[in-house]
């Protein structure tokens, strides 16, 4: 049986994990945050509606995102051709990623929701799924766990976890405001 790591904290080491880039060449995630203040986006998988909504809100609003100092990469489980095809129409400024299992989704402390928590907040989903097709995205076949949730992190330079935001249900994310803000801080603390 597969270990689910604890939450991260601030001030936590962010694990290195091994990913997919579009062109199925596996990457290590650190070697992207060494260029810089990090936003990573884990999506659920590619064909969810809420991830699809996520990553244009993500490409829309790119512009204030990277002013407040991030590079932006997005993970989803699927394949490599799923990271190319949906974040190529989607969210081509975001550099993104496949995750053909789990493992690297639980090195963070993602899990999967339960039928319990789906209850508790299926209003809260229908509310984000009709926000979602309101915005012109569809629920596709699911490329990976449809079971997993979703989470935001902000790693620094030093590989160290900066935010960190467990997602509670499918299309439960930050604000892009909350994130911007954050980045501002960050970067404002730098310059002291």
């Amino acid at each position: 049986m597969t270990t689910i790591a604890p939450h991260l904290k601030l001030g936590d080491k962010a694990p290195d994990i091994s990913l997919l880039d579009t062109n199925g060449q596996r990457v290590q995630l650190s070697t992207f945050w060494q260029n810089g203040l990090t936003l990573m986006s884990f999506l659920r998988h590619f064909g969810c509606i809420h991830c699809r909504h996520r990553l244009a809100e993500l490409e829309q609003h790119r512009d204030q995102l990277t002013a407040a100092g991030f590079q932006l990469l997005a993970l989803g489980l699927g394949e490599p051709k799923h990271a190319e095809r949906y974040c190529g129409k989607l969210a081509p400024h975001l550099t993104c990623f496949a995750d053909t299992g789990n493992d690297g989704y639980y090195a963070w402390g993602l899990r999967q929701g339960t039928l319990g928590e789906l209850a508790v907040n299926g209003f809260n989903v229908l509310k984000a799924s009709a926000k979602a097709m309101l915005d012109g995205h569809t629920q596709g076949s699911a490329t990976g766990d449809a079971h997993m949730l979703p989470g935001t992190f902000i790693i620094d330079r030093g590989g160290i976890i900066r935010y960190a935001y467990y997602s509670k249900y499918a299309g439960d994310d930050p604000t892009i405001d909350e994130l911007v803000k954050q980045g501002e801080a960050l970067r404002q603390t730098a310059k002291q």
